[in-house]
Parts: C-alpha cells; sequence; structure tokens
C-alpha cells in the first residue's frame, strides 16, 4: 500500500494511472450543495462566485470527498451570447435554457471570441476557484465543468437546428465553432490560473445516440483538440453523459495529449460498463462506478456500500479508478448515502 496521501496526491495518481493509497471519491453535487448553506437557494449559487465557494466548502466539510467541483448549469458560457435564461420555478430545479440567440446559419457568423473574465457568468468560475484555492491550497484538487465547443453550440441554438445546420449550413456552422473554440480556450486557461486542478470537459454531444462519430469527428474533435493543444497546463476529463459514449475518441485522445486524462460515463446506465471499460480501454483512467440515479437516490447506505464494493473489484487493479456518479447528484439524495459513499471508497478502495 501506498503512503498515505492528501486528496490532491490520491487524485492525481489515480489521474495518472499511479497507485493511490485509496481510490479517491469525486461527487458532483451542483445544487445539492446549497442545502449544506442556510439560506442559499439556486439564484444565488448561480449568481455570485462567493456563494458558490460557500456552498462547495460547506458541501466538502460535510461529505468529505476528495474533491471539489464548480458546477454551474448550462448557461454559465451560453449567457453570454444572449441566451436567455429561465428562472426556477421551485426549489432544486436548476436555471434553465430560454430564448435562444441563434435565429438562422448566417448569426453563427457573427459569434465574437468572449472574455471569461467579464461576459456572462464565467466569472464565477473564476471568483470561486480563488476562494477554494486560498482556502485549501495545493491539498485538495478543484475541478470545474465547463461545454466544448459543440456542446455550447447547443446552449445558444436549439440542439435539433445545430444538427440540421450540420447538413444544410456546415461552413456556417464551423465558423461559429471557430469562435466558440477561442471562448472556451481562454475560459479554461483563465480558471486554471485562478486555481482549478481539472476540467469536467463537457463532451455531451460525443455520444452516439446524438451524433454518429463520422459527424463528431467532422464538427466536435476538431474544436476539441484545439482546445486540448492551447489548454497545456489543464488536466481535461471528457464527460460523457449519454448511453453510448465515444470511448475509442477519447482513447485517442488520451495517446495524442498528455493532458486528456480520463472519461466520466455513466457506468450503470450506459455502454459500456465499468468491467467492460476497464478491459477494453485499460490506459485511460476512468470516473465513475456510482449510479446516481439509483442507487444513490433511493437506495440505502448498505446499497451504496455493496456497490461500490463491486465498482472498485472491477475497475480498480493497476490504479486508473476515481469513484463518481455518472453525473450531477440529485437533490434528492440522502445525505446519509452520500457519507456512506465515501466511507466505502475508504473501505474498499484500499490498495
Amino acid at each position: 500500500m501506498s503512503r498515505e496521501m492528501n486528496s490532491m496526491q490520491r487524485f492525481e495518481a489515480a489521474l495518472n494511472h499511479q497507485t493511490p493509497d485509496y481510490a479517491p471519491i469525486s461527487l458532483f453535487g451542483g445544487i445539492f450543495e446549497t442545502h449544506f448553506v442556510p439560506g442559499m437557494d439556486v439564484i444565488k449559487y448561480g449568481s455570485s462566485g462567493l456563494n458558490m465557494a460557500k456552498a462547495h466548502i460547506a458541501f466538502h466539510e460535510a461529505i468529505g470527498t476528495d474533491t471539489i467541483y464548480c458546477l454551474s448549469d448550462m448557461g454559465i458560457i451560453a449567457q453570454g451570447y444572449g441566451t436567455r435564461m429561465q428562472l426556477p420555478t421551485a426549489p432544486d430545479i436548476w436555471m434553465g435554457l430560454g430564448k435562444f440567440p441563434i435565429k438562422s446559419p448566417a448569426d453563427w457568423e457573427n459569434l465574437d471570441v468572449l472574455d471569461p473574465r467579464i461576459d456572462g457568468r464565467m466569472r464565477l468560475y473564476l471568483d470561486a476557484c480563488t476562494i477554494v484555492r486560498d482556502k485549501y491550497g495545493d491539498t485538495v484538487p478543484i475541478g470545474v465543468s465547463l461545454m466544448s465547443p459543440i456542446t455550447s453550440a447547443t446552449h445558444i441554438c436549439p440542439m435539433e437546428d445545430v444538427m440540421v445546420h450540420m447538413i444544410t449550413e456546415p461552413a456556417a456552422l464551423k465558423k461559429g465553432l471557430v469562435s466558440l473554440t477561442g471562448t472556451v480556450t481562454a475560459f479554461v486557461n483563465e480558471c486554471v490560473a485562478n486555481g482549478a486542478s481539472f476540467i469536467g470537459y463537457l463532451t455531451t454531444r460525443a455520444s452516439k445516440e446524438i451524433t454518429t462519430i463520422d459527424q463528431y469527428r467532422e464538427f466536435g474533435a476538431p474544436s476539441d483538440e484545439e482546445v486540448f493543444r492551447k489548454t497545456p497546463s489543464a488536466a481535461h476529463i471528457p464527460h460523457i453523459c449519454g448511453v453510448e459514449p465515444m470511448f475509442e475518441l477519447v482513447d485517442e485522445w488520451r495517446s495524442k495529449y498528455n493532458n486528456v486524462k480520463a472519461i466520466s460515463w455513466w457506468s450503470q446506465g450506459a455502454t459500456p460498463n465499468l468491467k467492460d471499460a476497464k478491459a477494453k480501454w485499460p490506459k485511460l483512467t476512468l470516473m465513475s462506478g456510482i449510479d446516481h440515479t439509483n442507487t444513490l437516490i433511493t437506495g440505502s447506505p448498505a446499497d451504496v456500500d455493496k456497490e461500490i464494493a463491486q465498482s472498485c473489484h472491477e475497475a480498480m487493479h493497476g490504479g486508473g479508478l476515481i469513484l463518481a456518479p455518472g453525473c450531477e447528484v440529485s437533490p434528492k439524495t440522502p445525505w446519509d448515502n452520500m457519507r456512506a459513499a465515501v466511507k466505502a471508497a475508504r473501505k474498499h478502495g484500499k490498495y
């Protein structure tokens, strides 16, 4: 067994396919974290970097996970381009995407590269990262959930229209993606400069029930690879929450770019499952193993323990496992199940 590590050392060891003392556990708290700060709500959380940091810190202190994960809503970049947000009508509901600024294919050609320090709400991540880094230094890894260019395109234009434009107006769409790539690149680098340790890189359209592999190679991958090349200090973890994630593409990126480290996906509800992914892509760090849609919400602490024990059995050998849910944790998740997940990671994930 390795010497006892802090969370940063543990996470980095797993990310780099080395052997940590325990398999690290990362939970995407999101708006679940508002429950840990008296008087906090979705609007306050999503409109202030200070409030976001308060929620991250309170969640981390109460639950004890190995990462702090800055996760806002889908408007964090899109609002800077003019997407109108829908305010929540009930507690525990994200601000949603409302009116989109891209009305016609010609609008793609008029997009600018945004400044994350002043445009939209991107500044929230920068402020939150700085506050959290100042508290924990280099002992706890800080992640930011950040949309890829093609994912961002579907946040400023209805996704069905983006899919049509791939066929009818590819040149216009690609011109828009150049600007979006510049914005995402700048955002990633600013996040790292302000304390982010890793990027939860939302390649959510790289799933075969949404795009074909050829479509994604033409419209998504070139922008993604440009981001990877121009953000050398960032550790990227592509996150794909669909049911047929393009593992082969992410593994190609891992082999080409030193800063593409892992894949995050829903191993209990997608293809491949955790066991098969470990066997087929042994050099790719796997960030999954916890079912956020069933076990964490409706199961007992014993069920959570059992699931994590199984995930560790299937994927921790040889390193390269970060225990995590397949997407954001539901606000309905019992706190005891969250704590049980951390406890189970220490119990069953010990090397």
